[in-house]
């Protein structure tokens, strides 16, 4: 029998093939409010689009479990399994074949809350519109200070996520690497760049008025003040994915912006 942790996108309904998928597999689902036992947990089924599973990020971290993304939302890159293969996916967890694609992970620190994401940490301007300062640090290092609207902080998972609308590269998910992105910087010159996986960044907000947010995978969405520095730093576990049985990344990709 497999037993997962269920994260559903709000305001569908079950599909009956899936239904019948998990009666044939013996699949029991448990939603992420039930108490349970985290060694008796298979892994973490998500049924939705990429918003619904950075949700289920977290629990995947704290308990060390991988996440199958079923693909029930428009775009998505991380829910690559689709309802046709869910089957074969299934077949093969039960028979212990199934292998993992393992997604790096990072962490911010901010006073003390400490969270782990999978896209990217984004440092926002707030409603007044103004131009914010930044201040980086990269291992302990001085290195700019970044005027515009913001930055972003993320993992080459998510590069085609806020990243790329930003104006960021796509990185293949394989390369051990930490993007750094400044949202429409004041320097026309300072373009996105990338860092070793294993960089810690210090990122410090300049006294002013405006309003300023960290917002982590979309998911939490932090206050910042000028006297407490933002930490970026890699987590110590990477994220285990179930892939499409069928299709590459380079294939996704290609399909999803009709390259």
């Amino acid at each position: 029998m497999l037993n997962f942790l269920f994260f559903c996108k709000g305001g569908i309904s079950l599909p009956q093939e899936f239904i019948k998928t998990l009666r044939t597999f013996e699949v029991t689902l448990h939603p992420p409010e039930d108490k349970i036992d985290a060694e008796s947990l298979s892994g973490i089924l998500v049924l939705g689009g990429d918003g619904t599973l950075l949700k289920a990020v977290p629990y995947a971290y704290r308990y060390d479990l991988p996440i199958l993304g079923v693909n029930m939302g428009k775009f998505g890159f991380l829910t690559e399994v689709t309802l046709r293969e869910l089957p074969q996916v299934l077949g093969l967890w039960k028979e212990g074949a199934l292998t993992f694609d393992k997604r790096t992970l990072l962490k911010a620190r901010y006073e003390e809350k400490e969270e782990v994401f999978l896209n990217e940490g984004a440092i926002l301007k707030g409603p007044m519109g103004r131009i914010i300062t930044l201040g980086l640090k990269i291992d302990g290092e001085d290195f700019i200070e970044i005027y515009g609207d913001g930055l972003i902080v993320s993992t080459p998972t998510g590069s085609t996520a806020y990243n790329l609308s930003a104006g960021g590269p796509v990185v293949h998910p394989k390369v051990r690497a930490m993007l750094i992105t400044p949202i429409c910087s004041f320097k026309i010159n300072l373009k996105p760049f990338l860092i070793p996986e294993d960089s810690n960044l210090e990122v410090s907000l300049n006294e002013g008025e405006e309003e300023v947010h960290l917002l982590l995978d979309g998911r939490t969405n932090l206050s910042i003040k000028p006297e407490s520095a933002i930490h970026f730093f890699k987590a110590k576990r990477p994220l285990k994915l179930v892939s499409s049985p069928s299709k590459s990344y380079l294939t996704i990709l290609k399909e999803k912006f009709s390259w």
